[in-house]
């Protein structure tokens, strides 16, 4: 019987984080920084985008290849040493798409410090 990869869960944590980070910056207002260039702004925000959206699409693809690759299991046989190999593949590969994301997030980042640009998420509202 096949069991799911314990790191599913992980890539499904970090997948929201990744997409709340997202957020944030989409939702950062260029008018919250007069000292930067509306290009620069976007270029900056373009970048941070592109890099949350390789981590948050990598955790999702790692999620549903782990669970396409139990099914296809379930109905086919096939060498334990091959699955073991085909299911490390899987995460090797997230792994190296989380690099990639870290990345461009960390050279969105020191964009951002050059441009003095500071992303601040609003406070939770009180009641």
């Amino acid at each position: 019987m096949a069991v799911p990869d314990p790191f599913d869960i992980i890539a499904i944590l970090l997948g929201i984080f990744l997409a709340l980070r997202k957020s944030d910056v989409r939702g950062e207002d260029p008018a919250r920084h007069p000292q930067v260039s509306l290009a620069d702004f976007e270029r900056w925000r373009m970048r941070a985008i592109s890099a949350y959206s390789v981590g948050i699409r990598a955790c999702f693809a790692k999620v549903m290849a782990d669970y396409a690759f139990l099914a296809y299991l379930q109905r086919y046989q096939m060498n334990l040493s091959w699955q073991r190999g085909l299911g490390a593949s899987i995460t090797v590969v997230w792994l190296v798409l989380l690099v990639r994301c870290w990345v461009g997030a960390r050279r969105a980042r020191r964009l951002a410090d050059e441009l003095h640009i500071d992303v601040v998420r609003d406070p939770a509202p009180s009641a």
